[in-house]
């Protein structure tokens, strides 16, 4: 191959890993900020009664929405990786035609579970109005389950612009379908209950447009292809087979840290009581435990997580062909990546934690919240690391490692938070340290089942201490810069600078000590080639 074609393939997959990262990061940041902009106007049109009806069936929906998206993609991700490593193209479409075929069925049963049930799954919340919103939501599980699949494909095909161009198309036709149905009902005077079925209509209107330009994307990639007669050779009970093997585990493994999480949020509730709290007071606690911090939190793992997105194709095709050299160097890429970007995030919400919240919530809710935000901040470290970990987990075929660790990590959070928060004199502060334990000894958990499968240590702390290290360096520098009013100006643009003057020591420091470096991408682009 001739030096300008090993170049102009060097920047194809440059530009197609790296930017591709970065469009699903910015796209996470784009859907968030939608679901923000989406809430104000959606809370002051249904008020509170109304946004209770909306909240009850969107709690019970996002289980089964969970159910169609943690395993699937994973699962035909892993399976076209290990066909292209194989050189078997032509198994490619065979697994996208049977996981589309498995999860229509499974999106329309789950959908009309979720119909024929609404009734008395409202009144197992004590919410029967919810009954209505139920059922206007329930459509939209049919075009998330395809879209999984789809998006599955894309990756392994390292397509990451067009998951995330789909992502910000389904978020604003959420928003302004919402809207618009919503402002409607309010205009014909319609009840609360039938308005709030017609505001999460947005949702199911957003997820079909999602999907319709996945599908575009899907037909565009694929037209042209020859794949020869191989494609009809290869059973669709074998394909399917694979992907339940796949997809279960992961998709189990999700449904545990979700049902946790209601159990442990239940539990503080409950704890909080016990040791004294009256029942206002420690609701008010808890809302602002959830409205404050944990929303910050899963704000930053939303940033951080397309990184084991992009990489988990790249560990699937070292794994298959047997590259350990590869396989090594990937993993120190995505974890130097993932703390590359994880860090300046972690110490941000550690030392700025009271400022940034008071951007976005009333003065009287914040000093609570920022303590609760700066302890629940370093589970970032822990929680970003064992997404990757868990997924080059994954990628090897040890698809029950990240179960085992997903377990022992809730069942810490729960016994964690009710020894803190009852048998301590911190109180609703033992919640996210609680948080914290759990992330970390699910990471210990991970760390061990690699060591004794691979024979050797991953190197998790040394590629992520100098990261933490620069970030900490240059979040301190810009504290200390906000601290001694430089910028004389009011508190948000004084902030919004020192964030901004924050990111450009970062980029700097990491410039100059060789972590940011061209040398250094062209290898991380090297392991992007699946072909």
């Amino acid at each position: 191959m001739s030096e300008e074609r090993k170049k102009s393939n060097l920047s194809e997959h440059l530009t197609g890993f790296i930017g591709g990262t970065l469009s699903l990061t910015v796209s996470a940041l784009i859907v968030k900020f939608i679901g923000l902009i989406y809430k104000i106007p959606i809370a002051s049109l249904l008020g509170d009664e109304g946004m209770g009806y909306f909240n009850s069936a969107y709690t019970i929906y996002a289980f089964f929405y969970l159910l169609c998206t943690a395993g699937v993609p994973k699962a035909v991700m892993i399976l076209i990786s290990e066909s292209k490593a194989r050189h078997r193209v032509y198994e490619e479409k065979r697994i996208v035609r049977v996981a589309s075929v498995l999860f229509l069925a499974v999106g329309v049963i789950l959908s009309a579970i979720l119909i024929v049930f609404a009734a008395p799954l409202s009144m197992l919340i004590g919410n029967n109005k919810a009954y209505f919103t139920l059922v206007a939501i329930a459509p939209s599980i049919i075009p998330v389950a395809i879209s999984g699949v789809i998006r599955g494909y894309l990756t392994a095909n390292t397509k990451l612009l067009e998951i995330a161009v789909s992502q910000i198309i389904e978020g604003v036709g959420k928003l302004g379908i919402g809207l618009l149905l919503a402002m409607l009902g309010v205009r014909y005077n319609l009840p609360l209950e039938i308005l709030s079925a017609l505001t999460v209509l947005g949702v199911s209107f957003g997820s079909f447009i999602g999907t319709m330009y996945l599908l575009v994307c899907l037909k565009s990639r694929n037209k042209g292809e020859n794949i020869g007669q191989n494609v009809e050779k290869i059973k669709f009970s074998v394909v399917a087979g694979r992907i339940f093997k796949i997809s279960l585990p992961i998709t189990i493994s999700s449904a545990i840290m979700s049902f946790t999480n209601l159990i442990d949020l239940g539990l503080i509730m409950r704890s909080l009581v016990k040791v004294g709290y009256s029942e206002n007071i420690a609701s008010m606690l808890y809302g602002n435990y959830t409205t404050l911090a944990v929303p910050m939190l899963n704000l930053a793992t939303s940033i951080i997580s397309p990184v084991s997105v992009a990489f988990l194709p790249v560990f699937t095709r070292c794994f298959i062909k047997s590259d350990t050299d590869g396989q090594r160097e990937a993993e120190r890429s995505a974890i130097q990546l993932t703390s590359l970007i994880g860090a300046p995030i972690m110490f941000g919400l550690i030392f700025y934690a009271k400022e940034i919240l008071a951007m976005l919530f009333p003065s009287s809710e914040v000093n609570t919240g920022a303590a609760l935000l700066s302890l629940i901040a370093p589970s970032i470290f822990f929680s970003s690391l064992l997404i990757i970990l868990n997924t080059l987990l994954e990628a090897y075929g040890k698809l029950k490692s990240p179960l085992i660790s997903m377990t022992v990590g809730s069942i810490i959070k729960i016994i964690a938070s009710y020894l803190l928060i009852t048998r301590t004199d911190l109180g609703i502060l033992g919640a996210p340290i609680g948080t914290v334990l759990s992330y970390a000894s699910g990471l210990i958990v991970s760390i061990l089942i690699y060591g004794k499968t691979f024979g050797r240590i991953i190197p998790i702390f040394e590629q992520s201490l100098i990261p933490h290290l620069l970030a900490f360096t240059a979040v301190i520098l810009s504290r200390f810069v906000y601290q001694s009013n430089l910028f004389s100006l009011p508190h948000v643009p004084s902030l919004m600078l020192s964030i901004l003057l924050c990111a450009l020591i970062y980029l700097g420091l990491s410039a100059f000590v060789g972590v940011i470096r061209p040398k250094r991408i062209k290898e991380l682009a090297k392991y992007t080639n699946l072909s």
